[in-house]
């Protein structure tokens, strides 16, 4: 990706999630909560595939393959590279989970009102009283407020850049399968728009970040 179109992405990303958490996040959280026996075991299916257990077993499986059984250094490259960029866009989704701490739209359920981030609570408090409050809420509660970004969204829009990168005459396919995928996330109702918005900006970015490290050995 050039770096104009790449910081064009940026930016439109960057502008986008406030406007979806103001305007969209919430009224299509609510739409798919009430509509749950609808969408949610579809959900629930195409999330198995943004799990990234599978791609570290690809990953690890295909490098031990191509370096020690098949000799191919190329293609073990190329599957070491897709274990670098699920552990380093993993690590960055966890990050900013926990550094955010964004309730899921779980809080809407049964007509709740629990919306927002952790991280923009208690500013009347003191920074250190503050932040006692944020972690001690995230490790009673750790899955329910870790929703922004989406770590399937991360870990499925890092694949589908990966897939981009080294077999780029497909890309619009990679990129409907990651769009499809991600929408899941909306479907069984365990993220916002902006959640997923964010994990694929994460996902993107990291994998970029990588391939400018690597990229002469995957080539």
């Amino acid at each position: 990706m050039k770096n104009k179109k790449l910081s064009l992405f940026i930016a439109t990303v960057l502008l986008f999630l406030p406007f979806s958490y103001l305007y969209l996040d919430r009224a299509i959280a609510e739409y798919f909560l009430a509509n749950a026996s609808i969408y949610e075991s579809l959900g629930d299916f195409l999330s198995i595939f943004g799990e990234s257990n599978w791609y570290f077993a690809t990953a690890i499986g295909g490098f031990i393959i191509f370096r020690f059984f098949k000799k191919n250094e190329l293609y073990a490259q190329r599957f070491a590279f897709l274990l670098y960029i699920n552990l380093f866009s993993g690590l960055l989704s966890l990050v900013l989970k926990n550094l955010f701490g964004r309730i899921r739209p779980w809080g809407l359920r049964n007509g709740g009102d629990e919306y927002g981030f952790l991280l923009f609570q208690n500013f009347d408090m003191g920074i250190v009283e503050k932040f006692k409050i944020h972690f001690s809420t995230l490790a009673d509660a750790a899955t329910t407020y870790t929703s922004f970004p989406s770590g399937h969204a991360t870990t499925i829009f890092a694949a589908a850049t990966y897939l981009w990168l080294l077999f780029p005459k497909q890309r619009y396919l990679w990129l409907f399968i990651a769009l499809l995928l991600a929408s899941a996330r909306l479907m069984d109702s365990d993220h916002f728009l902006s959640d997923i918005t964010a994990g694929a900006l994460v996902g993107t970015l990291a994998t970029l970040i990588m391939y400018t490290k690597l990229k002469e050995k995957i080539r």
